[in-house]
């Protein structure tokens, strides 16, 4: 069985200081071809969704980001709950939706992956209607799905 491992994607901060961190590290696993799969719902890294094909470069230990190959398709969006409390709700819509999510707890992110073969519209419905009502706010991170079949 083929090992995960790390990759680490550095992180550029904006004028508010977001992200928090400097780094963040996905899980992957590698390749026959010498590059890696993405295994992860990126909370930070932007472009990047779970399935993607990316490769890397050696620095001492560490696998570092190099570039994105070959995009799996799939939309990643963070989620920022008003209440935290609300957080394990929203996070059973999601999947009620046949979206995977993760949960950081540290920043109160939900980090939320819409496969490839689902149709976004539902998400795009829900969340739209969650952000009206006040209840969260949206970050696209990386959105690959056609949006004029989701209309």
């Amino acid at each position: 069985m083929v090992e995960h491992q790390k990759i680490i994607f550095r992180l550029e901060r904006d004028e508010d200081g977001y992200p928090p961190l400097d780094y963040e590290r996905l899980w992957a696993t590698p390749l026959s071809n010498g590059n890696y799969l993405i295994d992860s719902i990126p909370f930070f890294v932007m472009g990047i969704s779970d399935g993607d094909e990316v490769s890397v470069n050696r620095e001492g230990n560490n696998l570092v980001f190099e570039k994105l190959l070959k995009p799996s398709g799939a939309s990643t969006f963070r989620l920022v709950p008003a209440n935290p409390e609300m957080s394990a709700k929203v996070r059973a819509d999601i999947e009620a939706l046949g979206c995977s999510s993760e949960y950081n707890q540290h920043v109160g992110l939900i980090a939320v992956e819409v496969p490839a073969s689902r149709s976004i519209q539902p998400f795009l419905d829900y969340i739209v209607e969650k952000r009206e009502e006040g209840v969260l706010d949206v970050e696209e991170g990386a959105l690959r799905h056609d949006l004029e079949d989701a209309a």
